[in-house]
């Protein structure tokens, strides 16, 4: 995948993303403010970073993707944190806004929350899409973070408003919250997130008067940044000729590049051709991570829940109405493994297994019907697949025998005798799949998904 200077730089990168030392600053973060039809939580964090100007950025915002399987979330389900203060001594340059530069000091001291929070809920207020049912605007802002469980239980589960409540007031958090107020949730589970894993992503944003137009970003520069940068990944989709770092609804985002190397990401930025952004933040992310997937028993399988499942192929595949492809499993209980139409090529791969196939799954569990939807796919073990040569010769009479149908097995012709299915002569066929990793094009990849490309050998071992 890599050669050695690559693949050096890639384990460099891999080892800086779990240095995460604790800072003191003042927590603001927002959730639940954007809509399918326009605004975007980390554009919100351009216009906070606009009106908050006596307050520096003490390290960079954070964009936190919560569970990708709740039914309420607007879009992408981002919840955005800006560690904010008084910075001192070091700073890095981490944006622009309307052409001034942003910095992200490396220590600070922290501000007053009321007063943060006082300015901040006036932009909210200002800003965020609350004609949209499913928008529930909280904002939350707090010197003391909750514990990391709340992450944990945020993005791998379902957290409730009341508990987030409660875990607000035990930090003497200062919060608003808006229409039902889920938005809460979103907000201090992104001030919990301490990682273990992490990215960056440089996002720039569009001038307002071109915001809801068509895109102007150039297909080739896109590709050409792809293949010039080691650490940057979900590019362009190769598969269906996307370009998948511009979204593709009316918000003001007008790209995003994600990786493993900040460094990298800044020159990447500067590859792409076309309209010129008014803006553009750099963050911290979970995005990219699998921080969201458990390993798990189909027996123990919950929708809502992404789950990492080890098990044996039970059942031809077969095909069903829309191209979607189903592949019955079993570890001892049977799910359906299904493979959607816009898995696209994974869809193939699983077209080409057969029952003794063992296999590891990563996928949202889904209850009607009771599935569990493929977004990842390793081949552990392949069965031998064998294929029917001729009719098997019957002992007695050494003549071949013939068929008695399908699965009723062999008549001797001449005296009588029977044989079973199993008797014909076959042969070995060399299978077209490998023991390895497949995974989606690149356009159906969500969020947290961790393309293989991430993942170190290490972990990739203890997988199997």
């Amino acid at each position: 995948m890599y050669g050695l200077p690559e693949l050096l730089q890639h384990s460099n990168a891999f080892l800086c993303r779990f240095r995460c030392s604790p800072v003191a600053a003042t927590y603001l973060a927002f959730d639940d403010t954007d809509s399918p039809e326009g605004m975007c939580t980390t554009y919100l964090a351009v216009l906070m970073l606009k009106e908050l100007r006596e307050y520096d950025l003490i390290g960079l915002p954070r964009l936190v993707r919560l569970n990708p399987n709740v039914p309420w979330k607007t879009r992408g389900n981002a919840a955005v944190c800006l560690p904010l203060g008084r910075g001192v001594g070091t700073s890095d340059y981490c944006g622009e806004i309307d052409g001034i530069a942003v910095q992200s000091y490396r220590r600070g001291t922290p501000a007053d929350p009321k007063e943060v929070l006082a300015v901040a809920e006036a932009v909210l207020e200002r800003e965020a899409e609350f004609d949209c049912d499913k928008t529930n605007p909280g904002i939350v802002c707090t010197n003391r973070r909750p514990s990391p469980r709340m992450y944990w239980r945020a993005v791998r589960g379902i957290v409730s408003l009341s508990e987030a409540e409660t875990l607000l007031d035990e930090c003497g958090a200062q919060w608003r919250k808006y229409k039902n107020g889920r938005g809460i949730i979103g907000a201090s589970s992104s001030i919990s997130w301490r990682p273990r894993d992490r990215t960056w992503e440089v996002i720039a944003y569009r001038q307002e008067h071109r915001i809801g137009t068509r895109r102007e970003i150039d297909p080739l520069s896109v590709v050409e940044m792809d293949r010039n940068t080691v650490n940057t990944f979900n590019n362009y989709d190769y598969e269906t000729e996307h370009v998948a770092i511009a979204p593709s609804s009316p918000c003001p985002v007008l790209f995003g590049i994600r990786g493993d190397s900040l460094d990298e990401l800044l020159s990447a930025r500067k590859m792409i051709r076309g309209e010129a952004p008014s803006s553009w933040l750099a963050f911290l992310s979970n995005q990219g991570t699998d921080d969201h997937v458990v390993d798990a028993r189909i027996g123990g399988l919950s929708a809502g829940f992404s789950a990492r499942v080890r098990a044996c192929v039970t059942q031809p595949p077969r095909t069903i109405k829309g191209g979607h492809v189903i592949l019955r499993v079993s570890d001892g209980r049977e799910i359906d493994a299904a493979f959607y139409e816009p898995s696209g090529s994974l869809r193939d791969i699983a077209r080409q297994l057969i029952p003794g196939d063992r296999i590891i799954a990563h996928g949202a569990v889904r209850d009607d019907p009771r599935s569990l939807n493929v977004e990842k796919l390793r081949i552990v073990h392949l069965a031998e697949l064998r294929q029917k040569t001729h009719n098997p010769y019957c002992p007695e009479c050494s003549k071949r025998m013939g068929s008695m149908g399908a699965g009723k097995g062999y008549r001797c012709k001449i005296c009588g005798g029977h044989t079973s299915e199993s008797a014909a002569v076959t042969k070995v066929v060399p299978r077209t799949v490998a023991c390895r990793w497949y995974e989606p094009p690149v356009a159906s990849r969500r969020h947290l998904y961790m393309p293989v490309r991430r993942m170190p050998g290490d972990d990739i071992n203890k997988l199997l």
